[in-house]
């Protein structure tokens, strides 16, 4: 073995040994000094075993309890994971509007949440599947909203199984395919910290259950806006919480219930909340650590691709005249529909997310200020139409003690619109069905479960009608589908209101909504009550098929 036609590795050879001769011969006064003063050998080995740079050791500490926790985990076998797939039922709890006005302006919604998500790790391709029942809430059916999102061949798209249809969508990529959902699964948070030693940060010890846990800062999505803090046992390495903050708010994670797939660690339980309660509770989590089957990555077959949509600009506070002294003015997500009668004004619709800063800031307020400057109207708005108790359509209304205006209200709002708007408005109930300006304003309720009363206000001779929270498009042609909430929810408020309306033998030329700036046309309704409302069993059916 030590010849080589060129003799390259003897000379080699040869070359390695007269250097290390030269090393030796440079270092016998100091192995001398060891044989005369073995002492010093003792206090070398000494130094050796404490650490003689504690800097270096201070710096390898995150590096071992990340490495412990890998390992706990599956260490290579959870780092050269080729798949995953995961199956999961959650509770979802959330505050919103209530539905009647006795409870209060809001509630807890409860939800159940079914998901279904997998990844491959080697294509990079991701699919994820969801099923969101409401329990409780003000929803007016046990329809679910469902969710389709797919990543593969580098392209997203969205499917809708209430349409059957796809939309590819660049918007959809392989980090958000499933909004966030696998920042709840411990298995994918562990995965990433694997990569991340150099950059976190030992904080302290903490006690969960009266396990020591080791907490270090992490930066798990490399924003600097969102920290995050893991909690991992010293015992046995797993992930107990971990903790985020963004802009002041703090979200935490409990995993329990660790359980193994294919030596593969995984929480079965978990529990999501903030200081103000419990936000997502686990019900049942499935995991399976093989490569996904290439079909939970295909569009179904025989649904088609969805026509290309333009969204209704709204960003411009406007001014339309629908009809002789009828104006609808608004902007983004809130309008407003003012009526010329006579000697004064009556107003209908507002919408406004937050109070303002101060007087004459609000959304009634700007609308009213735009009209009167496009329009030269300097009469008062002796009436203002409040259609239901919702404090997103009450927000802003003090602005109209400015105008000496009177809230006309069901007389089952009264309370909840005083609550809202505090003593100094004036309110007058009225009953419903109920006339203005001489017949020509109707008011009809049309109860639903969105809220207990809606007022919608019908201008007989122009064939205008004005609701709220009923039915409309954010789109200049095209109708959103059913399969999405809140839009899941309208169409079965537009089944109560067409009801209402043909009870009634109201014909409608015009539809307006507070919360789009398109109008719609009969022909438009007709089209929005063809559509199939889809029911449950079939919309999972469509949405788990083959799983």
């Amino acid at each position: 073995m030590y010849c080589d036609n060129n003799k390259r590795f003897i000379y080699l050879l040869g070359y390695v040994f007269n250097h290390f001769a030269s090393a030796v011969n440079h270092l016998k006064p100091g192995l001398s000094l060891l044989v005369r003063r073995p002492f010093v050998l003792v206090l070398i080995s000494a130094l050796a075993m404490v650490g003689a740079c504690p800097l270096a050791h201070a710096q390898s500490r995150e590096a071992q309890i990340i490495e412990r926790t890998v390992a706990a985990y599956g260490g290579e076998h959870l780092l050269t994971l080729p798949g995953i797939s995961v199956s999961e039922t959650w509770y979802h709890y959330s505050q919103w509007l209530s539905g009647h006005a006795l409870q209060g302006p809001m509630v807890t919604y409860l939800s159940e949440q079914q998901n279904d998500y997998r990844i491959d790790f080697v294509a990079k391709r991701k699919v994820f599947k969801q099923a969101n029942s409401r329990l409780v809430g003000s929803h007016g059916s046990d329809a679910p909203e469902v969710i389709h999102r797919l990543f593969a061949g580098n392209k997203g798209a969205s499917i809708d199984h209430a349409l059957q249809r796809f939309q590819p969508s660049s918007r959809i990529t392989f980090d958000n395919t499933s909004l966030g959902y696998e920042a709840m699964l411990d298995t994918l948070i562990v995965r990433k910290l694997a990569q991340l030693k150099q950059p976190s940060q030992w904080l302290d010890t903490a006690y969960i259950a009266g396990v020591p846990h080791d907490v270090i800062a992490v930066p798990l999505d490399g924003k600097a806006q969102t920290s995050h803090t893991l909690y991992l046992n010293q015992n046995n390495g797993l992930l107990s919480r971990m903790m985020t903050e963004q802009q002041g708010k703090k979200r935490f994670y409990d995993f329990m219930a660790h359980r193994t797939s294919g030596a593969i660690r995984w929480a079965s339980q978990v529990l999501v909340s903030t200081a103000d309660g419990p936000q997502y509770h686990s019900k049942a989590r499935t995991v399976s650590v093989a490569k996904p089957v290439d079909a939970s990555f295909q569009i179904p077959a025989a649904y088609q691709r969805a026509p290309a949509v333009t969204p209704f600009d709204v960003s411009e506070l406007t001014v339309r005249e629908l009809a002789t002294g009828v104006y609808f003015v608004g902007q983004d997500w809130g309008y407003s529909l003012f009526v010329d009668a006579g000697d004064y004004l009556i107003s209908a619709g507002t919408w406004q997310m937050n109070e303002q800063a101060g007087t004459g800031t609000g959304s009634w307020a700007k609308a009213l200020a735009r009209l009167r400057q496009s329009t030269s109207l300097s009469k008062p708005v002796k009436y203002h139409i409040v259609t239901h108790h919702h404090t997103d359509h009450l927000r802003g209304l003090r602005d109209t003690l400015a105008e000496d205006t009177t809230l006309l209200v069901h007389p089952a709002d009264k309370n909840a619109v005083a609550e809202a708007l505090g003593p100094h408005v004036r309110i007058e109930t009225i009953p419903a069905p109920y006339t203005l300006a001489g017949g020509k304003i109707r008011l009809l309720d049309v109860p639903n479960s969105h809220a207990a009363h809606n007022l919608v206000v019908y201008l007989s001779e122009p064939q205008i009608l004005l609701t709220e929270d009923m039915f409309g498009s954010s789109f200049e042609q095209a109708l959103h589908s059913p399969a999405r909430w809140p839009d899941l929810d309208t169409y079965y408020r537009l089944d109560a209101l067409v009801e209402r309306l043909n009870e009634q033998g109201i014909k409608v030329a015009q539809y307006v909504s507070s919360h789009h700036g398109r109008v719609l046309t009969q022909a438009d309704i007709d089209r929005a009550m063809a559509i199939p409302r889809t029911e449950r069993p079939v919309l999972l059916q469509r949405l788990f098929e083959g799983q």
